[in-house]
């Protein structure tokens, strides 16, 4: 029997992988750092290389993906805004810019009004003020009790017709808080200027309820008091 070995078959042709002279190869040169080999062989150029082409392979994959969402995002919203919908938008912004421009225009001239007219008083005057609402309210014994003073002829007293005042006129703006008005002038009005007032050495020291207004011989009299020195206080009027 007669072996292969027997016949002089020629060898097969070596394939040239070489790749042909008119192919072009993207230069690699510049493009990565070629690093010195750490093992001889050179796994550390290949693995450094490796690095950081995957990097730059990364960034521009992720800008060239970033660009393409932009594009087709913008696509589909051309075909989605139809000019019935851009003529709803503006139909929409119009109204929206109307409203807040009504808004600040109701809000100037509210403004305006108030500071023309100031607003309307509850009680037409201290009077009506301490008549029908602080004495009714702001009730003490002070028919037997010594250390309680009143006068019910308070309005002969200037200390007491301007506290009193100042007391009708803070409730006035109080009352226009529903929170914390009220015990603001409770606290820090009527508690304080009533204490000073009704107190037993205060401007109604010498009257009574029973004996009415004290009399011309045991008024309280005004504090003593010298005349500044010339200049030291000039008329501001006058500047």
């Amino acid at each position: 029997m007669t072996s292969l070995d027997e016949f002089d078959l020629p060898e097969p042709p070596v394939e040239d992988l070489a790749p042909p002279e008119d192919s072009w190869t993207p230069p690699l040169d510049g493009l990565v750092p070629t690093p010195a080999s750490t093992d001889g062989n050179g796994a550390g150029d290949a693995l450094a290389l490796s690095d950081e082409l995957s990097a730059r392979i990364g960034k521009v994959t992720g800008t060239l993906l970033s660009t393409q969402i932009k594009a087709i995002a913008e696509t589909q919203l051309a075909e989605l805004l139809t000019p019935e919908i851009y003529q709803r938008i503006e139909e929409l912004s119009r109204r929206r810019l109307a409203a807040e421009l009504e808004t600040q225009l109701v809000a100037q001239a509210q403004a305006a009004a108030e500071a023309e007219t100031p607003p309307t008083t509850v009680f037409g005057s201290t009077e009506e003020f301490v008549r029908v609402r602080l004495a009714p309210g702001y009730r003490r014994d002070v028919i037997d009790n010594h250390e309680i003073r009143w006068c019910p002829q308070w309005w002969r007293h200037e200390e007491a017709i301007s506290r009193l005042e100042a007391l009708w006129r803070t409730w006035e703006h109080f009352r226009r808080d529903p929170t914390t008005g009220m015990s603001v002038w409770w606290r820090d009005h009527a508690d304080h200027h009533m204490s000073v007032l009704m107190s037993s050495d205060g401007p109604f020291s010498k009257c009574s309820v029973a004996h009415g207004h004290h009399t011309a011989d045991n008024a309280i009299a005004p504090l003593p008091t010298d005349p500044a020195p010339a200049g030291m206080f000039p008329d501001t009027r006058n500047l």
